[in-house]
């Protein structure tokens, strides 16, 4: 069904968790045991429950995986717990931000997710071919969270894996999806920028050309009717796609009227492209544009940090920067922090960020051009504006040795480029260990220490020794050296997954099972999830646990609008 492109188309009740039977949790464990790739760490490769495990392999689902895993991850949910599985669905693809509904009301607070679009659409697409009273119940609520482009997206796969003769989605309801979208004024402007053109079938060369146009004049028949008159019926088809206002700056580009483009109706990936080339200097137009952006306090961004920061480099490889570049980053940086900021409790969240800059973070991240360690550190970067309180603006770096660091400058740029950390040696997580206690041995006060870490790592940690894992020997460390047990007892270790193919295919294993009080495992690339650690409005309690992490990110208020 999903198996292979083709070469042309033209011519149960309960979620699964850790078993509180102790002979078999012990039993699961003993099982579960793994080494992690190159250095030999004890791992588990499950945490005991299917949802947590998911949740911790987010930044795997960057790479566009083939239906049929994604099929089996999906199922596996689904089996246990419609309601969370559809729930996670939703979190794989949730653009973070305020979502606006089909029926113009806004959620009060900003939504969190990953914003990755192959899975999300794939695993609702599983949904459509499988449950598909549940996905005509919940696809408006998917768009608002993603894009009236994804349903595009739906129907392009559909043609390009199954050809037209062999479509398996329900494209009738799919068209009277889209029509009512097109009639509703709260969402007509967005349907008429994702429309798909109509061209002249020489003009499409890609699979994906084709089946784009093969559904705009699928679109234009339901519109305007037969084929008598279908050259005429598609000049109708582009003069109403024309008249959206959601594209307006592209419509005045195409037609060479630079001078006219409003900045602030250009969302902020564009306006990322924009900056970056040679646009602005082409149309005479980097002093009016410079003046735009130098009076605005925040710029929208709706892309991950590492994608905003790529262009800087940092170090001993730095780039020149013209000014409004460099405003153009700080502002959009500045955004995406104002955007997850919305609805988190005040938080001295105490944690220190750890970025891991051993040689495997040299790797690239599965589906990205960038390695781990660029990725690490631009989010890195993010959490020190992010989270509040004395470390908000150091971080610590470890390979062989760990090394505490403080970002100079006083701009997000600045902040980078100043920065020589360069990525080698092993990862010796136990350096992070022995930091701690050469500090505490010279007489920091303990309340003066971090109450936990934020570690930024792709998790192929050096083996501790005695057949323990790194967060065990740790804690042990710890207890062996003085730090008062209450301190070791509410020490959070959150492990954020970026992972990539060094070793060979991209692992992803873990500390303990879903039940170990303050270990978390979280991944992704918006780091605004981080907000469920330390709190956002509404929040019933604060996680203790990683099952109960996964419980706060699905219980969120576009959720709570599900329906199984």
């Amino acid at each position: 069904m999903f198996n292979s492109k083709l070469k042309q188309l033209i011519g149960n009740t309960q979620t699964t968790s850790v078993d509180t039977n102790t002979f078999l949790k012990q039993g699961y464990k003993q099982s579960a045991k793994t080494k992690s790739f190159g250095n030999g760490a004890v791992k588990f490769i499950t945490t005991g429950n299917d949802f947590v495990d998911q949740f911790g392999k987010v930044s795997q689902y960057k790479a566009q995986r083939p239906f049929q895993e994604i099929s089996k991850d999906t199922q596996l949910l689904w089996s246990q717990n419609k309601f969370m599985a559809l729930c996670f669905i939703f979190y794989i693809r949730i653009i973070t931000r305020k979502v606006t509904l089909s029926d113009g009301k806004c959620t009060k607070t900003t939504q969190r997710g990953q914003g990755l679009k192959h899975e999300g659409i794939f695993r609702m697409m599983w949904v459509a071919l499988n449950d598909p009273e549940v996905f005509w119940k919940n696809i408006p609520l998917f768009i608002s969270i993603g894009s009236w482009k994804d349903i595009i997206a739906m129907l392009s796969y559909d043609l390009q894996y199954n050809g037209w003769k062999n479509r398996v989605l329900d494209w009738d309801s799919f068209g009277k999806l889209i029509l009512a979208g097109l009639e509703n004024s709260n969402t007509t402007n967005l349907v008429k920028k994702y429309l798909p053109q109509i061209k002249a079938n020489k003009q499409c060369k890609t699979l994906e050309a084709q089946a784009d146009n093969i559904i705009a004049k699928w679109l234009c028949s339901l519109l305007f009717g037969a084929k008598e008159n279908q050259y005429g019926f598609y000049k109708q088809y582009r003069k109403m796609k024309v008249s959206g206002t959601a594209h307006k700056w592209q419509q005045l580009i195409s037609r060479g009227q630079h001078n006219l483009i409003d900045f602030n109706t250009v969302h902020g990936r564009a306006l990322a492209q924009l900056v970056s080339g040679k646009y602005l200097k082409n149309q005479h137009l980097e002093e009016v544009y410079e003046k735009w952006i130098m009076n605005k306090p925040v710029a929208k961004y709706t892309g991950y940090v590492y994608e905003l920061l790529s262009p800087v480099k940092n170090g001993y490889d730095n780039v020149n920067l013209k000014r409004y570049q460099k405003e153009t980053i700080n502002k959009q940086f500045y955004g995406l922090i104002e955007t997850a900021k919305q609805g988190m409790l005040p938080n001295d969240s105490g944690l220190m960020v750890v970025v891991d800059t051993s040689s495997s973070m040299t790797s690239n991240v599965p589906g990205t051009k960038m390695s781990s360690y660029d990725v690490a550190k631009s989010m890195a970067l993010y959490f020190s504006y992010l989270l509040k309180g004395v470390f908000s603006k150091s971080w610590m770096e470890f390979n062989d040795s760990a090394v505490l660091k403080k970002w100079a400058g006083d701009n997000p740029v600045d902040n980078l480029q100043n920065d020589n950390s360069e990525a080698y040696g092993s990862t010796n997580f136990q350096s992070v260990t022995k930091l701690f206690v050469s500090l505490f041995k010279k007489g920091v006060p303990i309340s003066d220490f971090p109450k936990g870490i934020l570690c930024l790592s792709d998790g192929c940690f050096n083996h501790a020794g005695e057949n323990k894992t790194n967060r065990e020997k740790m804690l042990k460390v710890f207890e062996k050296e003085g730090f008062p047990k209450d301190y070791i007892n509410n020490f959070k270790i959150i492990l954020w997954d970026i992972p990539n193919s060094y070793y060979g295919t991209p692992q992803t294993t873990f500390e303990e099972f879903a039940d170990a009080p303050n270990l978390f495992h979280i991944s992704g690339f918006d780091g605004s999830a981080v907000a469920f650690i330390t709190g956002v409005e509404a929040q019933k309690y604060e996680p203790k646990t990683n099952e109960e992490l996964f419980a706060a990110a699905m219980n969120q208020e576009i959720m709570g609008l599900l329906s199984v």
